[in-house]
Order: C-alpha cells, then structure tokens, then sequence
C-alpha cells in the first residue's frame, strides 16, 4: 500500500469521525432544548390552573431566571470578544515578528502582521468597552 493512499484513507477516516461527532453533538444538544421548552411549558400551564398567589410568586422566579440567564449570555459574548481580539493580536504580532525576521532587506513587509493585529485591537476594544445592555 502507498503512502498516499494510507494518508488519504486517514484524512477520510479523520472526516467522517469529525462530522459524526458534530451530528451527534448537534443532535444531542437539540433534545436538550427541546426538553428544557417542554418542561417550561408545562409549567406555565400548571400556573393557569393554579391561584393566583402561587402563580405570581412562580412567574416572578421564572423571570429571575430568564435574567439571569440573559445576563450570562452578554457575560459570554464580551469574553468570546475578547479572546478573539487576543487571538487576533497574537497571530499580528507573530505574523510581523515573522516577515521581519525573513525579509529584512524589505522595509514595509512588517506592516502585514499589522492587519490581524489592528483586527484584533478592534475586538478587545469591543469586548472591553461594549457594556451590558439594558
């Protein structure tokens, strides 16, 4: 057998494993979700048949929740935004170090680690400076 059929039914077995994976994650996530709706559903119709003192105190909890949960979405948006920016800074940064290093004799092949780097900038400025809405 040649190597280049053995790398090729790698990278084919390597494939297949990563998009069953991501099926089976998708899949498993989405009966999830739906669980989580059904049983908020029938919650809030236990809540139409009941009085109304426990029903306010349950719809108060229930918005609480949703608050809170809100709240750590934001959380993780801001943080997904700033490691982002840092990826990007670092991947400038290595990427002008590089062209510096290799093409010294060339003045202005540095400044192309400089377009990641200023993505990256704009990124954690968002993510820092992007204040939770309200």
């Amino acid at each position: 057998m040649s190597k280049d059929l053995a790398l090729m039914l790698l990278l084919a077995a390597g494939a297949v494993g990563l998009f069953t994976f991501l099926s089976i994650a998708a899949w498993v996530g989405s009966q999830a979700q739906e669980r989580k709706a059904r049983d908020r559903f029938a919650l809030l119709k236990a809540l139409a048949e009941t009085p109304r003192e426990n029903a306010q105190l349950v719809t108060d909890l229930l918005r609480e929740q949703d608050a809170r949960e809100t709240a750590r979405r934001e959380h993780e948006e801001r943080r997904g935004y700033i490691v982002g920016g840092l990826v990007c800074l670092a991947v400038g940064v290595g990427l002008a170090v590089m062209i510096a290093s290799f093409a010294a004799k060339g003045a202005g092949a540095w400044t192309l680690g400089l377009i990641p780097g200023l993505i990256g900038l704009v990124l954690v400025g968002f993510g820092v400076f992007m204040g939770p809405r309200r």
